[in-house]
C-alpha cells in the first residue's frame, strides 16, 4: 500500500535522497505505532500463537523492532521469536 512519506526518510536527508519516492509506492503502515514506513525501513518480526502454535510474522518499522516495541503488541496471545 503506498504511504505518503516515511517517518524514518524525514529524520535523515540523506537516506531520504537515496531512497526517494519510489520506495513509498511499497511502503505501509506499521501495526505498532501506526507511522508510515518506506520498503526499505520496514522489518520482519514473527511470533508463535500460544494457542495454535503456529508461527506467523509482520513488517513493523525499524524504529519498532530495534526499540523491541514489536514485544508490547499482544503479548496475551504471541510468544515473540525475534
Amino acid at each position: 500500500m503506498p504511504v505518503p512519506y516515511c517517518h524514518m526518510c524525514q529524520k535523515n536527508d540523506a537516506e531520504k535522497r537515496q531512497y526517494g519516492d519510489a520506495t513509498l509506492d511499497q511502503g505501509d503502515y506499521c501495526p505498532i505505532c501506526h507511522r508510515p514506513a518506506c520498503r526499505f525501513h520496514m522489518g520482519r518480526v514473527r511470533w508463535r500463537w500460544k494457542d495454535a502454535g503456529g508461527i506467523e510474522s509482520a513488517m513493523v518499522c525499524m524504529d519498532c523492532k530495534n526499540s523491541y516495541q514489536h514485544r508490547t503488541w499482544d503479548t496475551h496471545n504471541r510468544d515473540w521469536i525475534d
